[in-house]
């Protein structure tokens, strides 16, 4: 049997080095100095993600070092601008997106109580239940979501309506609470609500099917981590996947493991919290603006795209 000894770490490169590095592997430069400077406030590996699909594609489907003749570094500086654009583009959309879910989780579950969430008898039984049929624990389940939100209140406790509520009174309501849950603990709260409550919600974005309104919230969320995070978001696999609506076609015909699906579905909701929203425009204008390198490494089938008619058929 061979053992192969692994190093301890890469060696440390300079950012000169790091430019001789990618030359040697076939990528072009025009100015060396200003890609040196540009690597000393973008590092290196996160460029990798960009630089990825510009190298050679072997028999086994692994990627070689070497890149696709043609790559230029301004190639993969124009995919790593265009990521940013889109991914600051979404994160404003998932904001309003949010405000809204949140209001509205608020405003109906508030009307049984404003103490509501605290009750468990307010919510699906199979949501209460920290074991499934097996006997395991659940990794997600109404007590540890209890949990999330008493520690995300106790985060907030500096601030200013939290330490109004709770010099005033005894409890939080819910719409105040609310306001300090993250993406995905209100994702939660939602899948974890009776199904008469989650349809009332549901509705109100025009999906009749609660569950997979439930799905577009997981994936949604998934996504904003990702930008949050000033992760790569253009030709990302998303691994937390929704489910197709059938009664909104633009859906069909897109692979709802690429991003292209999710940007249907938010503008199919912007649709309904802000019917005056100039965001589908500009992404329009973003993906038309697709910076589509000279040797075809790289293009819009990266995020799912198909065309535009899909697009179209989301009216906004």
């Amino acid at each position: 049997m061979n053992i192969t000894t692994k190093l301890t770490c890469k060696p440390w490169q300079s950012y000169e080095h790091q430019v001789e590095t990618l030359k040697f592997r076939g990528m072009i430069f025009t100015d060396t100095k200003e890609a040196e400077t540009l690597l000393s406030h973008i590092n290196y590996y996160r460029l990798s993600g960009y630089w990825y699909p510009f190298r050679l594609m072997l028999a086994d489907n692994s990627r070689s070092d070497e890149f696709i003749t043609g790559t230029r570094f301004e190639d993969v500086l124009g995919i790593y601008f265009f990521d940013k654009k889109l991914r600051l583009l979404c994160l404003r959309a998932l904001e309003s997106i949010e405000m809204s879910i949140r209001t509205n989780i608020a405003h109906i579950l508030g009307q049984i109580s404003p103490l509501a969430h605290l009750n468990p008898n307010n919510f699906d039984q199979h949501f209460v239940k920290s074991t499934d049929k097996h006997g395991r624990d659940k990794k997600i389940c109404y007590a540890k979501w209890v949990d999330k939100y008493h520690e995300q209140i106790g985060r907030a406790h500096k601030n200013p309506f939290i330490q109004h509520h709770t010099k005033k009174y005894t409890d939080i309501p819910l719409w105040v609470g609310i306001e300090v849950l993250d993406f995905g603990s209100i994702s939660i709260l939602y899948s974890g609500l009776k199904g008469k409550q989650q349809r009332r919600i549901s509705m109100l974005y025009g999906i009749s099917n609660a569950k997979t309104f439930a799905s577009w919230l997981r994936s949604l969320n998934y996504i904003r981590n990702i930008c949050a995070h000033h992760g790569r978001l253009w030709n990302a696999n998303i691994d937390v996947v929704a489910r197709k609506d059938s009664n909104i076609p633009g859906l069909q015909h897109t692979d709802n493991k690429r991003l292209f699906f999710y940007l249907l579905v938010i503008k199919n909701l912007l649709n309904y919290i802000n019917a005056k929203s100039t965001w589908a425009h500009e992404v329009k204008e973003l993906l038309k603006d697709f910076p589509e390198p000279d040797n075809k490494a790289i293009n819009l089938a990266g995020l799912g795209f198909t065309n535009w008619q899909d697009w179209q058929l989301i009216v906004q």
